[in-house]
């Protein structure tokens, strides 16, 4: 989860800050000083954090582009079932009304 994620990384860097969770959130307030670290160790995790949230958006991207992709087949299929399954139908009713007027013209002998 990214948000677990998030939290691991902020609570093993030393970063100040202070975090408030909840069942349905979190808030973390980072403070503008560090605990007794050098700014490349910060940089660093920071790259690394946005290398993380990057690959985790591009995973999350590709699940979606697939999952759209699917649905975009079902839904191309179920619109040639459903000009298919109309022409039938036309194509059955036409014969049934040359049925009729035939059975019409004979029983009546137009």
């Amino acid at each position: 989860d990214l948000c677990e994620n998030l939290l691991s990384k902020v609570k093993s860097s030393n970063l100040n800050f202070v975090v408030r969770e909840t069942p349905y959130s979190v808030c973390i307030k980072v403070r503008k000083s560090f605990v007794k670290t050098t700014n490349n160790h910060n940089h660093d995790l920071e790259l690394q954090l946005n290398d993380e949230i990057g690959n985790n958006l591009q995973n999350n991207y590709d699940k979606l582009k697939s999952s759209y992709d699917d649905l975009m087949n079902k839904y191309n299929d179920l619109v040639e079932d459903f000009e298919e399954m109309k022409t039938k139908m036309k194509k059955e009713n036409s014969e049934k009304n040359k049925l009729i007027d035939r059975m019409m013209k004979k029983k009546y002998k137009v």
